[in-house]
């Protein structure tokens, strides 16, 4: 059986985001630290890639490629060339009349010299948030798309077979998450 390979991509990336959402939501709750909770989410998202791979190999599912080349679809997203005109709205300067005129040219100096430092900033952040965004798309796209379609060109072999489905997907599982788990663990025991 054909699988497109949007799917499961889209797919991953809501039950990803999902996951993420209820975990940090209960972390709140049992005031879990980050550490916990990125090892609950890892597990479970690793448990439902490994049943995923079971699943599909047993069915003999292989993925069609027909997302095309990442690349083409960076190229084309937008990303913040220029810092666009500062829309001020509605400006309503309140003074005191005793301090004359010299801090009310200071004031707006002072204004205009925080608005011009805050727009530079969202620009940084934006910037920023856009390559962190394109690069973890990035590995989504390779984890979910590249590393599927390697797991499941076994799907053939393993059809109606549940025991072979089973091995293959474990290992793969195995390495396509452990290298996640050693960076959690590095990061919480090293920093």
């Amino acid at each position: 059986m054909k699988l497109p390979a949007r799917r499961p991509f889209f797919y991953t990336l809501f039950i990803a985001t999902a996951t993420i959402l209820v975990v940090w939501f209960l972390g709140l709750r049992q005031e879990w630290s980050l550490f916990k909770e990125s090892l609950i989410t890892l597990t479970i998202l690793s448990v439902a890639f490994g049943s995923f791979l079971t699943v599909s190999l047993f069915q003999g599912v292989w993925v069609h490629d027909d997302f095309g080349n990442l690349q083409e679809h960076i190229r084309r997203m937008p990303f913040p060339d220029q810092i666009t005109e500062l829309d001020t709205g509605s400006l309503d300067l309140d003074f005191d009349a005793g301090e004359g005129c010299g801090a009310i040219i200071l004031g707006i100096l002072a204004w205009l010299l925080v608005a011009a430092i805050a727009v530079v900033l969202l620009w940084v952040f934006a910037a920023v948030a856009w390559v962190v965004f394109m690069v973890l798309s990035a590995m989504l796209y390779w984890i979910f798309f590249r590393a599927l379609r390697f797991a499941l060109r076994h799907g053939r072999e393993c059809r109606g077979r549940l025991a072979p489905s089973l091995r293959y997907a474990f290992t793969y599982t195995i390495v396509y998450t452990s290298w996640l788990y050693a960076i959690i663990l590095t990061t919480h025991y090293l920093l």
